[in-house]
């Protein structure tokens, strides 16, 4: 996701928030500064994170953390800011709990409200109901939807497609629709032909589409 964003043509825009990084070879000075943002240093450096083939699996971080630095000193204090600034809580959900139709083993289950926020959003649920409908979006913009989760963008700087039922967060219960805004194929409920959506889990072709539970019918201020 944070390869996709620097890579990202609106990466100016959407690489929020910006790494920040100390210079191993001088400790008061930021390599990567969210102050003066290089986009071309952290592409260099985000390709070596990527294509460092090491599995994580054994964790074995000492090994990792040499292989890296082999490369360049900034890739493993990169991938240690990639995970710390991510405080979604994150589980692999087990396969009787995923959705079939997704075709896909890669389904987890996110929560990245903070506790507070998260009480108040159940007690509400009590009180209201709640309903679920996808939301996509393009891989690129998963960096930052992770770390300051979904925003309303409608009038900013960040909004990428159009607004035709007014400024919001737009979600649908039509999966297929959803992901043609992760840069799938669109499928509308009146084509009278359907097209089957695919895609390939690689660093070229990744998609990202969210399942969201939202309050029914009702404003509630969380």
């Amino acid at each position: 996701m944070a390869n996709s964003a620097a890579h990202s043509p609106r990466a100016a825009v959407i690489l929020d928030p910006f790494p920040s990084i100390v210079d191993p070879s001088n400790v008061n000075v930021l390599a990567l500064d969210p102050q003066k943002k290089d986009f071309d240093l952290m592409k260099r450096v985000i390709k070596e994170v990527v294509s460092t083939r090491v599995s994580l699996e054994t964790r074995d971080c000492i090994n990792l953390k040499q292989k890296m630095d082999e490369t360049d000193p900034l890739a493993f204090p990169l991938l240690q800011w990639i995970i710390a600034t991510c405080r979604a809580h994150i589980v692999l959900l087990p396969e009787p709990r995923q959705i079939k139709s997704m075709k896909t083993k890669h389904q987890f289950l996110l929560i990245s409200s903070p506790p507070a926020k998260e009480v108040a959003f159940q007690q509400a649920k009590q009180k209201h109901g709640s309903t679920y409908a996808f939301h996509g979006s393009s891989i690129e913009n998963w960096h930052s939807i992770m770390r300051k989760s979904l925003v309303n963008a409608s009038g900013t700087k960040f909004q990428l497609h159009g607004a035709a039922y007014g400024k919001g967060i737009y979600l649908s219960p039509v999966s297929t629709v959803s992901f043609g805004y992760t840069g799938g194929l669109f499928y509308m409920p009146t084509t009278r032909h359907r097209q089957d959506v695919q895609c390939l889990a690689n660093k070229t072709n990744l998609k990202c589409l969210a399942l969201c539970e939202g309050m029914s019918h009702c404003r509630v201020e969380l």
